[in-house]
Formats: C-alpha cells, sequence, structure tokens
C-alpha cells in the first residue's frame, strides 16, 4: 500500500516539476487534503454503492475552479482505478515530499505536558541545525509519556523520555556499566 502511494505521489510531484507549477500545485493539494481528510468524505469517497460519477460531481463542486487540471486529473485517475482509500495519503506523501525539495519539514513533538512557546522555540532550533532544514512545529500531548518528550522528524525518532531513560540505564546495568 506504501508503495503504491508513493507511487502516485512522487507521479504527481513529477509533473508539477515538469510545468514548474511545484509552489503553486502545492497549497493546492494541501487546500485539497485537508478538505478530503474528514471522516464524512472519506465514508462517502470509499463506499462501494456510491457511483463514480457522484464522486466526480463532489470534486468538481468543492475544486473545479480552484484546481489546476492535472490535479483535478489525479482525483478522477484515483477514483477511477478504485483508489479513493489512497488519496489522502498520496496527497500528504506528495505534501512531505515537496516541502523537502524546499528544505523544510514538518516535526511532531509529544509530550507528557503542554511545552511552552519557549521551549517549543528551542526544539525547533536546534533540530533545525541537526537536520539543516526549516522545521515546522506540531505539538501533541501524551499522558502515557511518563516525562520528558520524543520528536518524529524526517522518520527520525528523538527520544528524550523518562521511559527511554530508564530503559538505557538498566541496559548499562544489565551488562556491568554504571
Amino acid at each position: 500500500m506504501a508503495k503504491l502511494r508513493d507511487r502516485y505521489a512522487n507521479a504527481l510531484l513529477e509533473i508539477s516539476e515538469e510545468r514548474g507549477t511545484l509552489e503553486k500545485d502545492l497549497e493546492q493539494v494541501i487546500m485539497v487534503r485537508d478538505t478530503l481528510n474528514s471522516a464524512d468524505v472519506q465514508s462517502f469517497l470509499v463506499h462501494p454503492h456510491i457511483p463514480d460519477s457522484a464522486k466526480h460531481q463532489l470534486f468538481q463542486k468543492a475544486f473545479s475552479d480552484k484546481l489546476a487540471k492535472h490535479i483535478m486529473g489525479f482525483l478522477y485517475l484515483m477514483v477511477r482505478k478504485n483508489r479513493e482509500l489512497l488519496i489522502v495519503p498520496a496527497l500528504t506523501e506528495y505534501i512531505d515530499s515537496a516541502n523537502r525539495r524546499f528544505g523544510k519539514i514538518e516535526a511532531k513533538v509529544v509530550s507528557a505536558k503542554p511545552l511552552t512557546e519557549e521551549q517549543t522555540e528551542s526544539i525547533r532550533m536546534i533540530l533545525s541545525r541537526q537536520i539543516n532544514m526549516e522545521i515546522k512545529i506540531k505539538t501533541k500531548v501524551d499522558p502515557d509519556v511518563i516525562g520528558g518528550f520524543y520528536i518524529l522528524a524526517d522518520g527520525r525518532i528523538f527520544d528524550s523520555t523518562v521511559r527511554s531513560e530508564l530503559n538505557k540505564m538498566r541496559e548499562r546495568l544489565k551488562r556491568g556499566i554504571e
């Protein structure tokens, strides 16, 4: 499933680059992804008894005057190939890939308690230096994180949680290292 998602995203990305409209297309794809990412719209798109013409009509009403023809064609293709479930994941992959080309990535910081603006900015600056890209931070509070935080960025995990530190300590003690 991931390979298929990547294939569609890369094909759309290549078209945008060939046309020289990557920046404009990125804005449009973000808008489409955000619009189609609701549970109701997803239920409509994947419902087996709703004809393709109704799905095309949804795209026409929502996007006809707002999207480039090749992006609209992508949506129609996904419906024609019965790949409605892959539309949002493929668009998300497109967005991530396009942003990487512009030197930008999104990082998710998950912490036990809400972070202050200063903490978030400090994490952003340190991560930006480490990865050498512009970072946009999204924060999430997860009570299952005992303490500290972890960061998901560019396919990597930076773990600074109390749990991971305790696990490291346990491993050192097992090996006899203080």
